[in-house]
């Protein structure tokens, strides 16, 4: 004689079949002590963000997104050769201004390259954050998710953009 069956498995064989795949794909539970291993590894690996790193990393978004905001493509031909683009008579005697618009023109870009890799919602996420913390009143928001979910997707994002701005040595890390 066999086991008896449980009342499920004497259904539909596609919902039979269905159900115990769902069982044979479920991850294992973890015991209370793995568990708590697993959250104090996640708190103290690399990947977790300080106060100072976080500073950091916003400052360097307020940076790309005044730079993003003023930058426009030209559209047409140049009248600079290619290999002249961004020279000018005064990169030996500029002035700090200058020197330093140069330096935020620069990072932008590596923060362009890096924002670039991430997808469409978390892009949105940061444009629209950046854009309440350059005005004084928060007025824009995302239609499409609540103000909770919209500082979720911006936690995200930057969470997804320390370790590539850490690769090009961007976030200074303090010992």
């Amino acid at each position: 004689m066999s086991a008896l069956l449980p009342k499920w498995a004497m259904g539909d064989p596609a919902m039979v079949c269905e159900r115990l795949e769902g069982i044979k794909r479920k991850p294992p539970r973890l015991s209370r002590q793995e568990e708590a291993k697993k959250g104090l590894e996640q708190l103290f690996s690399e990947d977790h963000m300080t106060k100072d790193e976080s500073e950091q990393l916003e400052e360097l978004l307020m940076t790309w997104y005044h730079w993003a905001k003023a930058h426009r493509e030209h559209l047409g031909h140049s009248r600079v050769a290619p290999g002249f683009h961004g020279v000018s008579d005064l990169d030996a005697f500029g002035d700090d201004d200058e020197t330093d618009a140069k330096l935020n023109r620069c990072l932008a870009e590596q923060v362009d390259v890096c924002l670039n890799t991430l997808p469409v919602d978390l892009r949105a996420a940061v444009g629209i954050s950046l854009r309440n913390k350059d005005v004084p009143n928060q007025v824009f928001r995302n239609p499409r998710c609540s103000l909770e979910e919209q500082h979720h997707r911006y936690q995200q994002a930057k969470e997804s953009l320390l370790p590539m701005l850490r690769k090009r040595d961007m976030i200074k890390v303090i010992a």
